[in-house]
């Protein structure tokens, strides 16, 4: 069984610990893994499990920066978004390359697309991949809190899940809370911090998944590891499985300065942003290399800082194509999320994109 990891960890032991190359998992997503000297720093860590793939952060080199090439602004890119032949003009117009969806910015050193030169997944390639569907009787998100999750170290799993239900527009619910004492996994103390083994909860997990469940999303506030050989993970997914877990602690910069503050809109902001991303590679979306986007590859929290909170057309376009909703609808009810979590950059933004579809001939 393939895992995905989203971590920022440092290997503990050499680079022959380090799985290389290229490898692949059932819903397509393409990742790389390059071991340099002693340390390799990543995010969405490799861990030992066959067929893992992942998300990686290699030591910064030096490297001319490249630009991603983006197609012009207000066009229909047929070989990106597709046909979209037979929708409505206002449905239409929200796969157009509009004016709100930024291009690739050039590559820099360390960026993870200098690290993992991805030819991005155009649309007709997303609906050829062998990717989970979602059917009539499998169509709901489900949340799995492990431990509390306090309002004043980010999102509840109430926000969460409202969150969810938004974006990807399909019924979401929380599954009862797990105590972290009653888990019946591996657990170790390692820098003076309890952790959970990241794939001992994805065991567990895979044997609840209710009978109606798209995926199961363990959320946590608990720090995980992979494996021995690792220091941390900041999470895991089995796609074919569709089930994960996350991990929120060290959004927080309190876990490494005690007493440090931030403001909450900043944590709520990685948050959503992490789970959103996460939950799109069960979709089958692969890394966005087109546009600014949510799908963007991230190599370390500053990358994903700068990236934004929303789909670009031709990740929205699989969306839609994958559960089907209203364009218009979604951005009006992500409005109120992103305001409620005073993401107020996000908030306008999708006040943009909303008028910019009424407007729609």
């Amino acid at each position: 069984m393939g895992s995905h990891c989203l971590a920022v960890a440092t290997a503990i032991a050499g680079p022959e610990s380090l799985p290389s190359g290229n490898l692949r998992t059932r819903s397509g997503v393409r990742l790389g893994v390059r071991a340099c000297g002693i340390l390799a720093i990543a995010l969405c860590l490799a861990c030992s499990e066959p067929g893992a793939v992942t998300d990686a952060m290699v030591p910064q080199t030096s490297a001319a920066p490249t630009t991603t090439p983006t197609p012009p602004a207000g066009v229909h890119h047929h070989g990106l978004v597709g046909d979209l032949d037979g929708l409505d003009a206002s449905h239409r117009r929200a796969f157009l390359i509009g004016p709100h969806f930024d291009p690739m910015p050039p590559v820099q050193a360390g960026d993870w697309l200098e690290h993992h030169p991805e030819p991005g997944q155009t649309v007709a390639q997303f609906v050829a991949s062998d990717h989970n569907a979602v059917t009539p009787d499998r169509r709901t998100i489900y949340l799995q809190p492990i431990g509390p999750l306090p309002h004043d170290r980010g999102p509840t799993i109430d926000e969460l899940t409202e969150h969810a239900g938004r974006y990807f527009g399909l019924p979401t619910a929380i599954l009862p809370a797990k105590r972290v004492a009653d888990l019946d996994i591996a657990r170790r103390r390692h820098d003076g911090v309890v952790q959970l083994h990241a794939g001992d909860v994805l065991d567990e997990l895979e044997t609840q998944v209710p009978a109606d469940a798209y995926c199961v999303i363990a959320l946590t506030l608990q720090d995980l590891y992979p494996g021995d050989d690792y220091n941390y993970v900041f999470g895991l997914a089995r796609l074919e499985a569709r089930v994960g877990v996350f991990s929120f602690a060290r959004y927080h910069p309190d876990f490494f300065e005690p007493g440090a503050t931030i403001a909450r809109s900043e944590i709520m902001r990685r948050a959503f942003k992490v789970m959103t991303h996460e939950i799109g590679h069960m979709f089958g979306l692969e890394h966005c290399t087109f546009f600014r986007c949510n799908m963007n590859g991230s190599n370390n929290l500053s990358e994903l800082d700068d990236e934004p909170a929303h789909l670009c057309p031709v990740c929205l376009r699989k969306l839609h194509l994958a559960v089907g909703f209203d364009p218009r609808a979604r951005y009006d009810a992500l409005v109120e999320s992103y305001s409620r979590a005073g993401m107020f950059e996000e908030t306008e933004w999708a006040l943009q994109r909303s008028a910019w579809l009424d407007a729609a001939p």
